[in-house]
């Protein structure tokens, strides 16, 4: 099967998660014998470019009049930015080059990611060139600009989503790699010609690997502690919850390692200098950070945000690590269905205080080990590609 994956950026220009699930999904795709090729606008070009990555023919178009520098920098004069926010809702112009990528490619559906800049008109383009088209929702975008669940609803926001409604009918099939995600924006009234579905995002797993680091981890006998934070230093992560917890549990035989960066990095500096329990990191390679997995004993993802999924929960899990995750978004669901860690109310620096106490105790982190090893494999990519074949070949059925 020939299927063009859509995404605003794609690698090696990673802005966030759905980039990483695009990426994984494309190279699945094309390793379990289909054709994959990817339509992005993540560089300020004057025409179209092909290129050839890790065996997937990746379309990189101009974004039309959607200045892609201001998206991918986030920086740039207030009026650049909404004129950038109106050309999201229409960019008529990109259909011109997608047309170009679909007569050269010939795709048998279209699936559609982050469509920032690229606009919801492509779902009616796909509807009239009778090409069967999919959406993934990966974030909140499509409801609120600002990209997260909005809790009040103004004149704006209405036709906003008014916009999004109507576009929305010429999707065939919508998926959310969570239940929480999905159901929030279908009460939206979008999607509704379209069937729906939950497909989790997935990790690269390797159970072997995971095996070996978990039969490595029941021999460890240190009663030093050491906790993980990953992730971006920005309010809805929960950094300054956490480390207000940490900070208060006076016990010298945890630590605290945090990784990542954004605009609260100082924040963290400053707490790692006055504490010498917290080591700050900062941004690390795939490499580097794996070892800081592999070091550390506890994961904790203190999101005070809805996150629609929360991958760094299963990439915890991959590497041996329980999870002490807040209560927001797709995070309690994934610890639902692995039971490999324990929840706690996302806005309650006590909960989370208490979650880090419990896990002192390294026989409490070690009774978890086994549920990794039995529920893990739900999020793997080969289950991701079967999930995703099936909803194709459904849609090349109809």
């Amino acid at each position: 099967m020939k299927i063009l994956l859509v995404n605003t950026f794609y690698y090696p220009n990673i802005v966030g998660g759905a980039e990483y699930s695009t990426k994984l999904l494309a190279e699945g795709l094309e390793k379990n014998g289909n054709q994959v090729s990817v339509f992005t606008v993540d560089r300020a070009l004057s025409k179209c470019e092909e290129e050839n990555i890790n065996g997937i023919k990746i379309y990189r178009g101009t974004g039309g009049k959607f200045n892609t520098l201001v998206r991918f920098t986030k920086k740039g004069s207030v009026f650049i930015k909404i004129r950038n926010k109106f050309i999201e809702l229409k960019n008529s112009k990109i259909i011109d080059e997608l047309e170009k990528v679909v007569i050269d490619f010939q795709p048998d559906v279209i699936h559609t990611n982050n469509i920032y800049g690229i606009s919801p008109i492509i779902w009616k383009y796909a509807n009239q060139k009778k090409i069967p088209c999919i959406h993934t929702i990966r974030d909140y975008w499509i409801v609120n600009p600002k990209n997260v669940m909005p809790k009040n609803k103004n004149i704006l926001l209405k036709k906003y989503q008014e916009h999004f409604e109507k576009y929305s009918d010429y999707v065939n099939i919508v998926t959310s790699p969570s239940k929480f995600t999905l159901e929030n924006i279908l009460k939206f009234k979008y999607f509704k010609n379209a069937e729906s579905h939950v497909v989790f995002n997935s990790v690269d797993l390797n159970m072997e690997e995971t095996k070996n680091y978990i039969e490595k981890r029941k021999r460890y006998g240190s009663k030093k502690i050491k906790y993980l934070f990953v992730g971006s230093l920005f309010e809805n992560k929960g950094i300054r919850n956490l480390l207000s917890a940490f900070e208060q549990i006076k016990n010298e035989d945890i630590s605290l390692t945090i990784c990542g960066k954004g605009n609260l990095e100082e924040l963290v500096k400053t707490a790692a200098q006055n504490d010498n329990r917290i080591t700050y990191k900062g941004m690390l390679e795939k490499d580097e950070l794996k070892k800081v997995w592999l070091e550390n004993d506890v994961l904790i993802v203190p999101s005070i945000w809805d996150e629609p999924f929360g991958r760094v929960v299963i990439e915890g899990n991959q590497y041996g690590l329980p999870v002490i995750g807040s209560n927001k978004g797709g995070i309690a669901e994934i610890l639902d269905n692995t039971h490999s860690g324990v929840t706690y109310q996302y806005d309650s620096v006590e909960e989370l205080k208490k979650a880090i106490i419990q896990f002192t105790d390294r026989d409490n982190i070690k009774k978890y080990y086994d549920s990794i090893l039995k529920n893990i494999e739900i999020y793997s990519i080969k289950k991701q590609i079967e999930s995703y074949e099936k909803i194709y070949k459904k849609l090349e059925m109809n």
